[in-house]
């Protein structure tokens, strides 16, 4: 069972294309953000779980792109079921413009075989202040040169939607998801001038649907040791987002591993948990693109897991007085 899934993850690599996509943040540690790109993953765990990641991508170059993203989700049971609810915020910043995203989530959960089918929906506001995808790299000539990164801004607050399917269990995860399934519409300024001159010509643009798909095993060769190879794709339809990763987890404690991140270059992790906590770190080494010009990317992960109970009233243990 464990070889026709790897076999079945390598036969997605040969058929997916090696650009990459646009709007959607590009986190290395892809499975630590499983919640942003499938709302079908919130409430996965029998825990509640806080989760951030900041990503600070092309280092060295001026108004580099930092990207910080928190959520928090849990698993509930009502009428005799279990689902799953979360909220997730999401900011990207170049420069001194930024663009946010506040949603909140629902799971339905229903367990099928060995694990559990989850489908969820997601609905979001976006405050957009620029186009991501006008975002470029520019030399600025009377600074030497200094390369730069620029995008048109905008000035919109827009709704998105977005839903996703996934089966989990002990050992292995699969799902499937569309991102911003309304096309949220937004007016993006081209060429932008000094302030004091005439306000230049705007057109409208959309965030645009995607699709994306993630899968994961756990493979023991022998304890303490783990294999965790892993996929994600994404496209837009007109570009697409590659990514394969194999992790090692030694004792469930400590991990390490690279990923191939196709045309983009590769990316290189670590992690531990210490005390309850699962903190990581990724580095990015660009071979394309705008990060080719940057000394690459760096991305650090935490996470934290806590029982749903610790707040519930524990019975206090009978204590008879005795009177002497």
């Amino acid at each position: 069972m464990e070889k026709r899934r790897i076999l079945f993850l390598i036969s997605l690599l040969l058929f997916a294309m090696h650009t990459q996509a646009q709007w959607d943040a590009s986190f290395s540690q892809f499975w630590a953000a499983r919640q942003y790109y499938n709302p079908s993953f919130a409430g996965e765990s029998d825990k509640i779980q806080v989760s951030g990641i900041y990503k600070y991508q092309w280092a060295g170059l001026e108004n580099a792109p930092k990207h910080i993203f928190v959520s928090a989700d849990t698993p509930i049971e009502f009428f005799g079921l279990r689902h799953g609810i979360g909220i997730l915020t999401h900011n990207h910043s170049i420069g001194n413009e930024r663009n946010s995203l506040f949603a909140a989530q629902y799971t339905f959960k229903q367990k099928i075989g060995k694990g559990m089918l989850n489908i969820g929906v997601q609905a979001g506001m976006h405050e957009l202040n620029f186009d991501v995808a006008s975002v470029h790299l520019t030399a600025d000539t009377a600074r030497n040169n200094k390369k730069t990164i620029k995008a048109n801004p905008a000035d919109k607050k827009t709704f998105a939607l977005n839903a996703g399917i996934s089966w989990t269990s002990t050992n292995f995860y699969i799902g499937a998801a569309a991102m911003h399934i309304n096309q949220p519409t937004f007016y993006a300024m081209n060429n932008p001038v000094s302030q004091g001159t005439a306000a230049t010509d705007s057109t409208l643009s959309k965030i645009p649907l995607s699709y994306n798909f993630m899968a994961g095993c756990n493979i023991t060769l022998f304890r303490p040791l783990e294999i965790q190879p892993m996929f994600f794709a994404q496209t837009d339809l007109s570009r697409t987002r590659l990514q394969t990763a194999l992790r090692m987890v030694y004792k469930e404690k400590y991990s390490a591993g690279a990923s191939w991140r196709g045309k983009d270059g590769y990316s290189f992790f670590a992690g531990a948990i210490i005390q309850d906590i699962e903190v990581g770190y990724a580095y990015d080494l660009h071979t394309s693109g705008i990060g080719k010009e940057s000394g690459g990317s760096h991305e650090l992960s935490v996470r934290y897991r806590f029982p749903i109970d610790l707040w519930s009233k524990k019975p206090m243990p009978y204590k008879s007085i005795r009177l002497l």
